[in-house]
């Protein structure tokens, strides 16, 4: 173990080719000191490391040739005890460490290759193992030694920035000490096993601290080989992705498979964040077996549009919030809803871009989707902060659509017909709907119910437009 009062900050930083040493040396009479590696053996046996000079030190460093003078074995013993007896000699230990860290940054003529294969044995001595500078010259010395450096700052849970301040006492400036967070993100996508949120925040305390140019180049990376299974599992990387990247000047700088790679992602985890608010409500707050029907059909249809959910906002009556926020994350948008004396009903607001915005009423006696047009005003509303209310809602107007029998059918043409509002890329059949109806053609859209169903549809949608304009009649006649 390195002596408790080495302090490695109060040297300064010498050449890592000591020259005047070595001249030194060289006009030394042979009398005077014995520059021999069985002389250096032989003090080193008999304990007396205070009667070695720094000449000698520098001289068994340096040369290779030297070493040849002892057998290989006690060569290999020999170099073992240097860098032990490097723990109690400051000098030493800096000298070596130093040394040995440029050789692996491609000067081979700083240290005897001797010394560096005594170094590979002792690193993984007890004393020195969990040494923090010895983990990174080890790595350093690996096949691929900017992949091994981001392995150490990971199982350190260190960021660039962080591991700087812990070596740059010891270790020299090396490129390679820049240049490896460019690994960071493979090395996440492709070599990390398993994924947790505590490596996830990693990741993301990384991002924060590259330059822009290479923190662009990893998120690109991200984008295009994270698997989509670890994203649905840790929205805090789509959030931090959405907050930095989305609607930024930087995301131009993704191309342009990165982009739409983005927008899947902020939408798979937006829908998420849905379809567990319907699994909550239908667990936890008490509502009847049809009210829980309606809903699980609303979870499957709107999950053929997930890539298009830019962002979501979640509106609970004051039962329901105090039932289920804590169960809902931290950074989601989610507001309690303000009383008017309207039915009880937990909203979804979807913000779907330029095709504007979606609103879900899940219960009550209207329980409609609402759209409305991208509008500057209608926005600022929806996602402001000022509370919101039911009557609030219905009173900026849009479009009402209904959930009677086969109304994915009827929505899903108002969607593409009127708002070009499309499924996801490539569907083909409807999630949440049997075969015979689920079947989707982009032109066509969905299968036409038979007349009966149809007849029973209308029935069933004059009640509804019934109540739904008395609804927004009153909703008119609010003061909300």
């Amino acid at each position: 173990m390195l002596h408790k009062d080495f302090n490695l900050k109060e040297f300064s930083i010498p050449d890592h080719q000591p020259h005047r040493l070595i001249e030194l040396a060289a006009k030394q009479k042979p009398s005077n000191i014995n520059l021999s590696i069985s002389a250096l053996q032989e003090k080193i046996d008999q304990n007396r490391i205070k009667d070695i000079s720094l000449i000698e030190w520098i001289w068994c460093i340096d040369n290779d040739q030297i070493w040849e003078a002892i057998p290989e074995e006690e060569r290999k013993q020999l170099t073992l005890r240097i860098w032990r007896i490097s723990q109690e000699n400051k000098w030493l230990y800096f000298t070596l460490i130093r040394r040995l860290a440029w050789f692996y940054h491609g000067q081979k003529n700083v240290i005897t290759s001797h010394l560096v294969n005594g170094f590979l044995l002792w690193s993984n001595s007890i004393s020195v193992k969990d040494n923090l500078v010895i983990k990174i010259l080890v790595a350093l010395g690996a096949n691929e030694p900017k992949k091994a450096m981001v392995k150490i700052i990971c199982d350190q849970n260190l960021t660039h920035n962080e591991l700087l301040p812990k070596i740059n006492h010891v270790l020299p400036n090396l490129t390679i000490f820049k240049d490896y967070v460019l690994e960071i993100a493979p090395y996440f996508t492709k070599q990390l096993h398993p994924v947790t949120l505590d490596k996830v925040n990693w990741l993301l305390r990384c991002f924060e601290q590259m330059e822009e140019t290479d923190q662009i180049k990893s998120v690109e990376y991200i984008l295009n080989h994270l698997s989509t299974s670890i994203v649905g599992r840790y929205p805090e990387l789509v959030n931090w992705l959405k907050t930095n990247y989305h609607n930024s000047s930087k995301q131009s700088k993704l191309s342009s498979q990165a982009r739409q790679k983005l927008r899947i992602w902020i939408g798979a985890v937006n829908y998420q964040d849905f379809s567990n608010l319907v699994d909550l409500i239908a667990q936890r707050i008490g509502i009847t077996d049809k009210e829980e029907n309606q809903l699980n059909k609303r979870q499957g249809f709107w999950a053929n549009y997930s890539n298009s959910f830019m962002r979501i906002k979640i509106l609970l009556p004051m039962q329901s919030y105090e039932i289920i926020n804590h169960d809902l994350r931290a950074d989601q948008d989610v507001q309690r809803l303000r009383s008017d004396g309207s039915d009880e009903t937990e909203i979804c607001i979807f913000d779907l871009g330029e095709n504007g915005f979606i609103v879900e009423f899940f219960r009550g006696r209207g329980s409609e989707t609402r759209i409305f047009p991208q509008n500057d005003y209608i926005e600022s509303v929806l996602f402001g902060s000022q509370p919101l209310s039911v009557k609030r809602i219905r009173k900026l107007g849009g479009e009402a659509h209904d959930h009677a029998l086969a109304w994915q059918w009827s929505c899903e043409q108002l969607l593409r017909t009127k708002y070009q509002i499309l499924p996801n890329t490539g569907t083909t059949s409807f999630i949440g709907l049997p075969p015979k109806y689920g079947r989707y053609d982009t032109s066509l859209g969905l299968p036409n119910p038979d007349d009966q169903k149809l007849n029973e549809r209308q029935n069933q949608l004059q009640k509804w437009n019934r109540i739904i304009n008395q609804l927004e009649l009153e909703a008119k006649r609010s003061s909300y």
